[in-house]
Formats: C-alpha cells, sequence, structure tokens
C-alpha cells in the first residue's frame, strides 16, 4: 500500500510538472512561431528573387529547412507537454494505417522500403479520436523506417481478440542496445542527430489516453518490434 501511495504521489508530480511545462511551451511557442513564419515566407520569397545559377542560391532553402525543422519542435514538444484529449469516435484501425502508408508513399518508393499488411477480416470498429492514431501510427513508421536507412521491410500485423485489437509492427534494423531501450520512453532522450526525443514520449500518451498499451523490444531475429493493444470500448 506505501508503494502504491509512492507511485500515485508521482504520478501526480510528473502530471502537475507537465501541465506547467504545458503552459510555459503554449505561451512561448506563439512567440516563437510569429517570426518564425515570417522568416521562412521572406526566405521563399528571397529564393523567387534569386538567380537560380547564384551560388547563394542554397542559403534560402537552408533557411526553410531549418524553420520547417524547429517548426516541426515546437509541434513536438506541444504535442507532448500539452496533450490535447481524445476526441472518440468509432474508427477503423485499419483505415488508419492505410492513410499512414498513402502519406509515406513516396518515401516508401525512393528509400527501397517494402510495406506488408497482414489484417484480421472482420475487424471492429474502435472509439477512438482516428486523427490522434494517426500520428502516433506515423511516429512508429518513421522510427522503423529510420532504423534501416537502407531500406528494408515493415511488417503490419492487425488483429482482434477478446474487445481489443493489437497492431503490431516490425522492422528490420539493427534493434536496439539494452541501454537505449531502457531510456526509450524519457522525455527529450534521443539517439538521433536532429531528435528532440519526444517522439515515442507522444505515441505513450496517445496510446495511454485511449486506456490502450504500447510494448517495444527488440525480435528475436533482428530489428525491433512494437506492440500497441487498444480496447474496442472505452471504459471496457
Amino acid at each position: 500500500r506505501a508503494r502504491e501511495r509512492l507511485r500515485l504521489k508521482e504520478q501526480l508530480t510528473k502530471a502537475q510538472h507537465l501541465s506547467s511545462l504545458g503552459e510555459m511551451v503554449a505561451g512561448v511557442s506563439h512567440e516563437i512561431r510569429n517570426p518564425l513564419g515570417i522568416i521562412r515566407s521572406s526566405a521563399a520569397l528571397l529564393k523567387k528573387k534569386m538567380n537560380h545559377f547564384d551560388p547563394s542560391s542554397a542559403i534560402p532553402d537552408i533557411i526553410i529547412e531549418e524553420s520547417d525543422r524547429l517548426n516541426n519542435i515546437i509541434t513536438d514538444f506541444l504535442s507532448f507537454a500539452k496533450p490535447k484529449m481524445p476526441n472518440l469516435a468509432p474508427c477503423r484501425v485499419e483505415e488508419v494505417l492505410d492513410r499512414n502508408i498513402t502519406f509515406l508513399a513516396s518515401q516508401i518508393e525512393k528509400q527501397g522500403y517494402i510495406i506488408k499488411k497482414h489484417y484480421d477480416n472482420n475487424l471492429p470498429k474502435i472509439m477512438a479520436d482516428s486523427a490522434m492514431l494517426y500520428q502516433a501510427f506515423l511516429n512508429i513508421l518513421i522510427n522503423s523506417m529510420q532504423a534501416m536507412p537502407g531500406g528494408g521491410k515493415i511488417d503490419i500485423q492487425l488483429t482482434s481478440k477478446d474487445n481489443s485489437v493489437t497492431i503490431t509492427f516490425e522492422d528490420e534494423g539493427e534493434g536496439m542496445p539494452e541501454d537505449v531501450m531502457e531510456k526509450i520512453w524519457e522525455p527529450f532522450f534521443t539517439t538521433k542527430e536532429k531528435g528532440t526525443g519526444l517522439g515515442l514520449g507522444i505515441v505513450k500518451n496517445i496510446i495511454e489516453m485511449h486506456n490502450g498499451i504500447i510494448h517495444i523490444d527488440n525480435r528475436s531475429t533482428r530489428g525491433a518490434q512494437v506492440l500497441v493493444k487498444l480496447p474496442v470500448k472505452q471504459g471496457a
């Protein structure tokens, strides 16, 4: 009982910390995004006016690219520190996954990825926020692709059992060392040069807000496996 009280106290402290952080990030992001938008649009205008053969013509592209990257970082901070509550509605998980794959289609083809889908027949609709699930699955798929920079296969399995659906993502990357595996849920922890370390934290928040579970482990052969389990009905 004492251990349970300690765990609840830690969760409350974390929630209060995230709430304060969320308010701060929301205020700061507004102040950053306004001038950032001006910087980006000015760089785009400058690019149009520059001679294509001018050696300096690459500079506006760099400004635009870095502006977009900073905007994505701000979005990640907001999604993690001030997550919105799910807008629940009947949702087909297979349709969300198919939209993810369609969105990534050009990158999949260009970089030599193969997506293998294995969906059960007669899958039930679940009560979920399809936009939030889209974001979570997209982050997982992008992580799988980044684990195989030279291309490779990603298996997606979608099954239904006991009033829940299970989505499994498997890649053929190098997997994760044990010390990395222990830290993957920690905010701001990343092994990527330009990563924020918030991607998986956002995914975990989204899944848990749907009363689901997420588990990541190395496969017995090669690569990593991400398992997501979601209830068909909330509160069931």
